[in-house]
């Protein structure tokens, strides 16, 4: 079973993307904006994989990102951008900050589950 973060402003996307993980037997963690998921990071949550909304008031998920990969504590944890943007370039930024990848929004819950299995299965080879 792995433990996955996700990082999402908008409640009834996060709402649903632990509802859809959860049924297909990930731990959910979840966290409204970039402080919150970098105090749980800080408070010591153990990781397999990170979603993470671009988007979000406060610190946004760069940042976040840019934090999550320069801290060795963290470092290793795969990170997957969650985004609306339709801005290419907003994507290969987090692609060069290190995400392994991202997922648009909307996305279809069968393709979720697909993406972050992928994923999580990328990390573990």
């Amino acid at each position: 079973m792995s433990e996955v973060l996700v990082v999402e402003d908008e409640e009834h996307i996060q709402r649903l993307v632990k509802i859809v993980l959860e049924k297909n037997g990930h731990n959910v963690s979840t966290a409204d904006t970039g402080e919150e998921a970098l105090e749980k990071l800080e408070g010591g949550l153990k990781l397999q994989l990170i979603l993470l909304d671009i988007m979000m008031p406060g610190i946004d998920g760069l940042q976040v990102l840019r934090k999550v990969k320069s801290n060795q504590l963290t470092k290793d944890i795969p990170v997957v951008m969650l985004t609306a943007l339709a801005q290419e370039s907003v994507v290969l930024q987090g692609i060069k900050l290190g995400a392994k990848g991202y997922i648009r929004k909307p996305f279809h819950p069968k393709d979720l589950v697909e993406r972050v299995t992928s994923f999580l299965s990328e990390d573990q080879n």
